[in-house]
């Protein structure tokens, strides 16, 4: 069996030209702007 970590299977949508991306981006692979990171629920206090 294959074992990856969570972000590993989340690719993030670029609000600019819609070209998935892996989730460790800041900038998109495609048009080079900047990626909006999901926020994770853990984070919030």
């Amino acid at each position: 069996m294959c074992f990856r970590p969570p972000s590993a299977a989340k690719a993030i949508k670029c609000p600019s030209c819609g070209m998935f991306n892996p989730p460790t981006l800041e900038k998109c692979k495609k048009c080079g702007a900047d990626m909006v990171k999901p926020k994770d629920v853990t984070d919030e206090k």
